[in-house]
């Protein structure tokens, strides 16, 4: 878990000292802002904005000053981490964007180090190269509206080359499948709808279920950004609501036919996977985002063929902050 952490740079001449305090180890159907509540700068968020501001004004420095041999004192991994994304979500996350069509991405670059440290002069083009990974996810999504709503970096391990880092992302999209409840839909497998229209298709059950989660999220209005602080994976039965599995799972023999969950099914998995969110959220912090998938084991049972089906979901948390500033186009 990313904790709180004060860092001291030195030996750049328009900065004496930079202290910065980041915590991170955390669509309205018009594709826009949703608008629950409203909320004013606190003074929390103007300091915090205060000093990722210095962050990036010392990051420009270093880019307008390639000459540098140093750029001051060697960075420790995560705290290079601290710093990089919560600058990324801060210029690019808007966190009152609709999580409608929500999606997820990630990618992985190579950052070389010193006696396991980071040279100073290389922060800024960390920076751009995550700024560039971004910029690919973005890319990737064909929906007319999209909108970075956090990022997340963390250290995926250590190899000859350097630290390897995972960035990690989730848009909100103008993707999906709106957020009322009509119609059952098959469990998984894109098999969209089961009322025997052939609706839906490229699209299920955890589909529906996650925009339904998503969609009871209260987001405050206005230009805000997270804190990243973390997430939950939950597989399954691996949690119960009311008595019952919290997420759908199913295990069949011989045959497969594929579930068909109702109304009533989705709404309850949907209650399940937002108890299931709060229970594990860890305090002082808000749900970002639900991201809900199906999963499929095959095997043989005692000489037949067998399934074992379940919906897998991933919850990511975050503090939020106000921020003065909209946010940049990637």
């Amino acid at each position: 878990m990313k904790t709180k952490r004060f860092i001291t740079i030195a030996g750049i001449s328009i900065f004496a000292l930079i202290s910065i305090i980041i915590y991170s180890c955390q669509k309205e159907n018009t594709y826009k802002e949703n608008s629950s509540s409203i909320k004013t700068m606190s003074e929390n968020d103007l300091q915090l904005e205060k000093k990722i501001l210095e962050f990036r004004d010392q990051v420009n420095y270093i880019r307008e000053h390639p000459d540098l041999k140093s750029g001051g004192d060697p960075w420790e991994i995560e705290d290079a981490i601290y710093y990089i994304e919560a600058l990324a979500n801060y210029t690019y996350g808007l966190a009152s964007y609709s999580r409608e069509g929500y999606t997820i991405d990630s990618s992985f670059i190579t950052v070389p180090l010193t006696n396991g440290l980071i040279p100073a002069a290389n922060i800024a083009g960390i920076y751009d190269k995550v700024v560039d990974s971004l910029g690919a996810h973005n890319d990737q999504i064909t929906a007319q509206d999209k909108q970075l709503i956090a990022v997340d970096i963390s250290l995926n391990g250590i190899i000859a080359a350097g630290a390897v880092f995972q960035i990690s992302s989730g848009f909100g999209t103008s993707n999906g499948i709106g957020t009322g409840n009509d119609y059952p839909w098959y469990w998984g497998w894109e098999l969209g709808r089961c009322d025997t229209t052939g609706l839906g298709e490229g699209n299920d059950a955890a589909d529906k279920i996650m925009e339904l989660a998503n969609d009871a999220l209260g987001l405050t209005s206005g230009n805000s950004y997270y804190d990243y602080v973390g997430s939950a994976e939950i597989y399954g039965c691996e949690y119960e609501y009311n008595g019952e599995c919290a997420l759908f799972e199913d295990f069949q023999e011989e045959t497969l036919v594929h579930a068909c969950l109702s109304t009533t099914d989705i709404n309850f998995y949907k209650n399940g996977l937002i108890y299931v969110g709060n229970l594990l959220k860890p305090t002082g912090t808000v749900v970002i985002a639900y991201y809900l998938w199906d999963d499929t084991a095959f095997g043989l049972c005692e000489g037949v063929d067998c399934w074992y089906m379940k919906h897998d979901a991933k919850i990511d948390y975050g503090i939020w902050h106000y921020n003065s500033n909209p946010p940049q186009e990637l």
